[in-house]
């Protein structure tokens, strides 16, 4: 019997673990730009202004979108993982804004970069 009972707990415990949402996981606000635009603009001045005219077009250049994307939050830059990348490069396509392109994404920090979970874009 107690060999059960320590099973059980075994199992609670596994399945609360499983259920908890990854360490670091974070939620941000920002504009969804390519990395070459993106980097160039961090923590200058008016950087979140200058990427609200980021273009859709510029976004989706060969060379910007082969430097990959990331999100623009208060002034600073935060570059997507690989899988966020793919997402980003989605998104910016099938949004009907030509630029300004602001998003809600979650994720999870691994190092320098964001893993990316999901990607919404929203209205500022």
């Amino acid at each position: 019997m107690k060999r059960i009972l320590i099973l059980v707990a075994l199992c609670v415990a596994a399945v609360t673990l499983l259920a908890q949402e990854p360490a670091g996981k974070v939620t941000l606000r920002g504009y969804l730009m390519d990395a070459s635009c993106g980097a160039a603009l961090s923590g200058k001045p008016n950087a979140e202004a200058r990427a609200l005219r980021h273009t859709k077009a510029c976004a989706l250049m060969e060379e910007c979108a082969a430097s990959g994307y990331g999100v623009m939050v208060e002034g600073k830059w935060v570059k997507f993982d690989a899988r966020g990348d793919t997402l980003a490069k989605k998104a910016i396509k099938a949004s009907k804004k030509e630029r300004g392109h602001y998003f809600e994404v979650k994720g999870v920090m691994r190092g320098e970069k964001l893993a990316v979970l999901s990607l919404k874009e929203k209205e500022k």
